[in-house]
């Protein structure tokens, strides 16, 4: 299955044995999105949020 990315237009391939909370990117850019799948089976993509440093402080 094929979503077009937000950030370029480009594809990004989501398999078939996705699961929800999977992480896909696309091949021209690079962005991340996470695969919300609900109880239905209808696939959606998410932006990834993208994880700070934590240096302990």
């Amino acid at each position: 299955m094929e979503f077009e990315c937000e950030q370029c237009g480009g594809q990004v391939q989501v398999p078939k044995d996705a699961l929800s909370g999977e992480l896909v990117s696309c091949k021209d850019c690079g962005s991340e999105y996470e695969i919300m799948i609900d109880e239905n089976g209808t696939i959606e993509l998410k932006a990834a949020e993208e994880v700070g440093e934590d240096w302990g402080e």
